[in-house]
């Protein structure tokens, strides 16, 4: 690479560069990836790639084997079906806590956040809606200000957003739909009906779910 970004160690660039190929679908699921392919694609030696590979496939977005080498893992339907159950869970709890109670400070980052989501629909640019997407519902869990729960969102999100892009890519007239939602979202919770916002975020998760199944 040309240049690393500032403060980053050679081990957290190769994961950012790694992990952003995959979660973009530059690099899908059954993909192999070379050690000598990665180290001239990212101009450092194997030893930070094999620490940033390590990482990725605690995460389960590739698998290391001995015999076939590294591979970019294709979520199953079952993992799947987990990650949209526990998403399902934290989101419609965050938002019957939620409801009524935030802040303007709270509103403004999701604004800013869907102005720029728009931006992203009018460039077709799936990959950074789907990157805005994710950072709006992490906003909303982490409104809740408990950092177990921020955690657990955060664990799920990366292999969430292969699943997102994925709807998009096939769908890309969703992602108006889906804007839509987040400010019907956002209205909700500003508002003092917790049934609706529930309603709403499950309605949302749950479209997903069904196009991908």
């Amino acid at each position: 690479m040309d240049s690393m970004q500032e403060g980053k160690t050679m081990r957290e660039t190769a994961f950012d560069v790694m992990k952003r190929n995959i979660i973009s679908g530059e690099w899908p699921g059954g993909m192999f990836l070379s050690e000598k392919f990665l180290s001239e694609l990212l101009g450092m030696s194997k030893t930070p790639i094999r620490s940033a590979l390590d990482r990725l496939e605690m995460m389960g977005l590739v698998k290391l084997s001995p015999k076939q080498g590294i591979i970019v893992q294709e979520v199953s339907l079952k993992k799947i079906l987990e990650i949209y159950e526990l998403r399902l869970s934290l989101e419609t709890y965050a938002v019957r806590k939620l409801t009524g109670k935030m802040d303007d400070a709270f509103f403004r980052r999701l604004d800013e956040n869907m102005a720029l989501q728009a931006e992203a629909i009018e460039r077709m640019d799936i990959t950074r809606y789907v990157e805005l997407d994710g950072q709006f519902h992490e906003m909303i869990v982490d409104g809740l200000d408990n950092e177990e729960y921020a955690e657990v969102m955060k664990r799920i999100q990366d292999k969430f957003m292969l699943v997102v892009r994925t709807t998009f890519a096939r769908n890309p007239s969703r992602l108006k739909g889906s804007l839509e939602e987040h400010w019907q979202i956002r209205h909700a919770l500003a508002g003092q009906d917790v049934e609706l916002s529930m309603r709403l975020i499950e309605q949302h998760i749950e479209y997903v779910k069904v196009i991908m199944l």
